[in-house]
């Protein structure tokens, strides 16, 4: 990545980086990691978009943690997007980055012209799946018998980041990115324990208006799958779209397909077909 640039925003110092131009886009990244994990997507953004990729408070660069939990966070992207001039933007949120983005298009309307989520990390541990409760256990285990914060981190990540073949995605990125967000580890679980309350809760997110795309891996975790048609349930203008040998880390598994997306989402590209709905009975959860 370029040398980044900072603003203070909320009391907290936030470094971002921007390239490109055109209509904005904000990149918020999910629970543990950081801007530099965008960096396989930055330049296809850049052709079209005035991209703005920034370190959460709490990650990498920008230190301090959320004084107000999440909800910290949806402010902070707030308040930069209006130190930058770059309101109303895309916003595109990932994972943990997909809540606070939802957070902030219902808090903050006229900052988000349009959202897109890539697996947003809705209410995981208030409604767990089994693979959700066992990933806890482990991370419990760590975090609080061997008093090892970063393996703690760890078991969510290789959790979160995991294919329905085999292995995860967290083990073969580059050794500098890995160790990053294992830095993280106090962050992220910090992070974890605020899942436990529903964020944001139903009447915020049904109350969004503008245009939301949902993307979603093939390979992924069940666990977002369930997620992703939760909000789906929530935003009936929502649009579902798969994208074809990706697991959680999608832009990194499948860059171009990722780029693809974002394109067809903002009307720079053709839409590709939308996901078929599930039956009803298939998809029962104790959130509907």
């Amino acid at each position: 990545m370029t040398p980044m640039a900072s603003e203070t925003v909320n009391g907290a110092v936030l470094h971002y980086e921007e390239r490109g131009s055109g209509p904005p886009l904000l990149l918020v990244h999910g629970t543990g990691s950081y801007a530099g994990i965008w960096s396989p997507v930055l330049d296809g953004l850049a052709r079209s978009y005035r991209v703005i990729a920034y370190d959460r408070r709490g990650f990498a660069r920008s230190a301090g943690a959320p004084h107000g939990g999440r909800a910290q966070h949806a402010r902070d992207a707030a308040a930069l997007l209006d130190a930058l001039g770059a309101s109303p933007a895309t916003v595109v949120g990932w994972s943990g980055g997909g809540v606070i983005a939802l957070d902030l298009a219902a808090t903050f309307p006229d900052r988000v012209a349009a959202l897109i989520l890539a697996e947003p990390a809705l209410h995981l541990t208030t409604h767990p799946t089994p693979g959700t409760i066992v990933m806890s256990v482990r991370s419990a285990f760590q975090r609080y018998v061997r008093r090892d914060p970063a393996a703690a981190a760890l078991a969510m990540y290789r959790w979160a980041d995991s294919y329905k073949t085999d292995g995860n995605a967290f083990d073969p990125l580059p050794e500098a990115w890995r160790e990053q967000m294992l830095a993280h580890a106090p962050a992220t679980l910090r992070e974890m324990d605020q899942m436990i309350r529903p964020y944001p809760n139903r009447a915020a997110i049904h109350s969004i208006a503008c245009p939301v795309t949902v993307i979603e891996g093939d390979l992924s975790n069940p666990a977002f799958a369930r997620a992703d048609r939760f909000v789906m349930r929530l935003l009936p203008q929502a649009r579902l779209v798969s994208l074809p040998g990706a697991a959680h880390m999608l832009h990194i598994d499948q860059p171009q397909g990722w780029v693809d997306i974002i394109n067809q989402a903002t009307g720079q590209m053709p839409l590709p077909p939308a996901v078929p709905s599930q039956n009803p009975q298939q998809t029962s959860d104790p959130r509907s």
